[in-house]
């Protein structure tokens, strides 16, 4: 019997390391699809490894996830996913489909997702999320265990801190380290009460690992560690969201050693409310602003314009970071603009959504408050998840960073360990039942009178929930990856684009590149296996079909649109409506305004337009007095101009700069000018 209890428990250890790589993994590696990746195939494989291995965490994890608490889980997973399918009704997907519809001439499914691509990558998030958090729940279902990943991720936290605040460039934790930087406060606060009990303990028999004064010790440096870091390089919020953490910790604290009883626990709480009350007014708030919003320290011009525009189911998970590019101000290069948590939440989920997960925050945290308060042992985990979920959502309204890939593995952790540990005598039951059901394993089936239908299901649908997700990453972890295996390095179809003065003479092996990835990144395909160079006229047919079928998963790429309009130079109404569609979804992409021009100007109907007179002014008005690094574009897109061209674009210029106007004429002579 020895034998496969031994070897269950080196199972659980390894499923425990490798969470625990995955979240380093995803704290030390700046957010990209390498970190994407790995973190995912991790969780699906310790995902996996639960399922399929028995133990009695089957068991643990059934009273855990009660229905109500499914369905809590499931609900974002579920929404995201309604968002990326066509609408039933058109009236309630997004108008942006309808636009694109009607400048492709071809019917296209409307969804509430602006982005299909964003959205499932939001989703493959959430399921690694959901990971974390249930691979941990079931690690921690024994109290050596749960003390262990309690330190780990104390010293995870500790060093990303100390890391991030000594880097000017925020290389590690990125920005998520004012979000780690709380977490390791709470955490430190954690792991000293447990300690100072301990003690109180150390001379009762039982077993004490790790040893309280060590643990102590450790718990005083990292709480030093963090608090500074968020004193010097974090505004006053993140610093009391920390303290209204602790605080909800030291209540427990004090109501256990010293204020038992009904009065007792009711003045404590009453002294945190004054204190919550107090801290409040700390906190720096912005008026005559969007609430979600108010707390921010930085710029958020762009998000306050995405906020008035926000739909009631949202514009799909992710799509605050394809929106931001239309909302920042005219002229602004790369946008260093971060929306708040709360904002992008609003913006990809809409304000329901918010609401909802403020409520269930608020009620989680009094769930494990009195799961706290009625444990005889190990109260300080439930407490710790009473107080990360007061914390949170105050930084969610603050900055962003609780929506990084690290900081979201790390909370997972934490309240995956809060909820493992939350239910009375799951330790007890975990290690009087591991080994009955590793014998059980090891002998073989057992007789079908022995257990119960009931029971049998008990035990069986937690595994196969794990067994579902795990499957589900690793499917989202073949999709981001196969693309960079079958075509190479992802190229940036914009810098293409800008380095190109017309289509397809100078781009056509790059784009072609660039654009069959796309499709194949968020819709999926077979690029052509044949000669790499392909004729000429074969990549005109080819490259407008690849184009649109990107679009059809994300009508926003203004890029694609342009090279759509280039590709149409025979039709200009349909080049005008391409044309249109780029001006309208990258207004501010200064990498497409070069080729952007030379199309415009070289399309009579465009010119002749009222509504692209404007648009053509305002790029022209750019290039001269904001950005004169780029002002060749001006003189390649007077080269290729048609006649009306020409004269509109002589005209707005004379305005500008008339010097530059005869340097230009004189480079260029206009045919019949001599």
């Amino acid at each position: 019997m020895a034998a496969p209890q031994d070897g269950v428990y080196m199972i659980i250890r390894l499923v425990m390391l490798a969470e625990l790589v995955a979240i380093t993994a995803a704290l030390a590696i700046p957010e990209s699809l390498q970190s994407w990746v790995l973190a995912s195939s991790i969780l699906a494989t310790a995902a996996l490894v639960v399922a399929i291995f028995p133990s009695s965490s089957s068991l643990g994890l059934a009273r855990l996830l009660r229905p109500g608490l499914v369905v809590v889980l499931a609900a974002p997973a579920l929404w995201m996913a309604l968002q990326a399918v066509p609408m039933p009704v058109d009236t309630l997907g997004n108008p942006i489909w309808a636009t694109a519809s009607a400048a492709l001439n071809e019917p296209l499914a409307e969804k509430i997702t602006v982005d299909t691509g964003a959205t499932v990558f939001s989703l493959a998030q959430y399921c690694a999320v959901l990971a974390a958090a249930l691979i941990t729940a079931v690690i921690t279902l024994d109290r050596y265990r749960a003390a262990q990943v309690l330190h780990i991720l104390l010293s995870i936290t500790t060093i990303a801190t100390a890391m991030w605040f000594g880097k000017e460039a925020t290389v590690i934790a990125g920005p998520d380290g004012s979000t780690v930087a709380v977490l390791g406060v709470l955490l430190s606060c954690a792991t000293a009460i447990r300690a100072v009990d301990q003690l109180r303990r150390h001379s009762r028999p039982g077993k004490i690992a790790p040893a309280p004064l060590p643990a102590l010790s450790a718990a005083i440096i990292a709480m030093i560690v963090c608090l500074g870091a968020l004193l010097i390089r974090t505004n006053s919020t993140a610093v009391v969201a920390a303290l209204l953490g602790s605080g909800i910790l030291l209540s427990v604290f004090a109501i256990r050693r010293w204020f038992l009883g009904v009065w007792g626990t009711a003045g404590v709480f009453a002294t945190a409310a004054v204190f919550f009350i107090a801290s409040v007014t700390v906190i720096p708030f912005r008026t005559n602003t969007d609430l979600t919003i108010a707390l921010s320290t930085s710029s958020q011009i762009a998000t306050e314009r995405m906020l008035q525009d926000v739909r009631p189911a949202g514009s799909g998970a992710g799509a605050s970071t394809v929106l931001l590019p239309l909302y920042r101000d005219i002229g602004i290069g790369a946008p260093r603009e971060r929306p708040t948590a709360a904002a992008t939440i609003v913006i990809d989920m809409g304000w329901a959504f918010l609401c909802g997960l403020v409520v269930i925050a608020m009620l989680g945290a009094c769930i494990l408050i009195r799961r706290s308060l009625s444990r005889a042992y190990d109260y300080v985990y439930p407490a710790l998840g009473a107080g990360a979920a007061i914390a949170l959502p105050i930084l969610a309204f603050a900055d962003h960073g609780i929506l990084g890939l690290g900081a979201s593995l790390l909370v997972a952790a934490l309240f995956g360990l809060a909820f493992g540990q939350s239910v009375s005598g799951a330790s007890r039951e975990i290690v009087s039942l591991e080994s009955t059901e590793a014998s059980d394993w090891m002998a073989g089936p057992v007789p079908a009178s022995r257990p119960r239908l009931a029971s049998a299901f008990v035990a069986v649908w937690p595994r196969v929930a794990m067994m579902v997700l795990g499957i589900a990453l690793i499917i989202q972890t073949i999709w981001m990856v196969l693309p960079g295996w079958y075509l190479g390095g992802k190229s940036s179809l914009s810098a293409v684009v800008s380095a190109a003065a017309v289509w397809p003479n100078d781009i056509s092996k790059p784009v072609s590149v660039a654009a069959w990835r796309e499709d194949f990144w968020i819709r999926g395909g077979s690029p052509s296996r044949g000669d790499p160079a392909l004729a000429a006229d074969e990549q005109k047919t080819a490259l407008p079909a690849a184009f649109t079928r990107s679009l059809r998963s994300s009508p926003l790429r203004g890029d694609i649109w342009l090279m759509l309009a280039a590709a149409s130079k025979q039709n200009s109404t349909q080049t005008a409506a391409m044309l249109k569609m780029s001006y309208y979804t990258a207004p501010n992409d200064l990498d497409l305004l070069p080729l952007r021009l030379s199309v415009a100007l070289a399309t009579d109907a465009v010119v002749r337009e009222l509504e692209f007179r404007d648009l053509i002014k305002r790029d022209v008005s750019l290039v001269a007095t904001r950005r004169p690094a780029i002002r060749p574009a001006l003189v390649a897109a007077y080269r290729s101009a048609s006649a009306e061209g020409k004269i509109y674009l002589e005209g707005l210029i004379s305005e500008l700069d008339p010097n530059y106007l005869d340097d230009m004429r004189a480079r260029h002579p206009r045919q019949g000018s001599r």
